[in-house]
């Protein structure tokens, strides 16, 4: 669960989507196929992981392409409504890095326990780090989308 913080937009994404534009009925069942799939009830196992994982980067892989080849599709609107999404994709990200960084170093993970504390402590260090400077970055996808909210109002 995404913990409230500094860096969030103060938008709320989902709510922007009553007036986002609509994929075709096949397309935006798979949205539909995607939520139920993901949702808070889902199981947790390496398969979701990997799934989840999967989406994710087909998802971004996308939106590098839109902003390289269809950049001129989009008006300011639509590049509010990214930079917010994007902002809160990169506040899951950090939140996930940072918990991930506190189960390394319990040695949550099946097989840190064996592992040496130099290992680990390095493994810690860098995820530390990782979410630390995925702070920042969130920050300034805010302060972006913040900006450019002043200008499309």
């Amino acid at each position: 669960m995404l913990q409230n913080t500094w860096y969030l937009a103060d938008a709320d994404w989902f709510a922007d989507l009553s007036g986002a534009p609509r994929l075709a009925t096949d397309d935006e069942a798979v949205i539909g196929q995607l939520t139920q799939l993901f949702n808070d009830e889902s199981y947790f196992d390496p398969a979701m992981t990997v799934a989840a994982t999967r989406v994710m980067l087909l998802a971004l892989e996308h939106l590098g392409d839109t902003m390289t080849y269809g950049v001129q599709t989009h008006d300011l609107t639509e590049l509010a409504r990214l930079l917010c999404g994007l902002n809160l994709v990169q506040a899951h990200l950090t939140q996930t890095v940072q918990r991930i960084a506190e189960r390394v170093n319990a040695r949550t993970f099946v097989g840190l326990d064996e592992a040496p504390s130099a290992t680990v402590r390095a493994l810690t260090e860098s995820l530390s780090t990782a979410g630390a400077n995925g702070e920042v970055f969130a920050g300034h996808l805010k302060e972006a989308h913040m900006g450019l909210r002043n200008v499309t109002k």
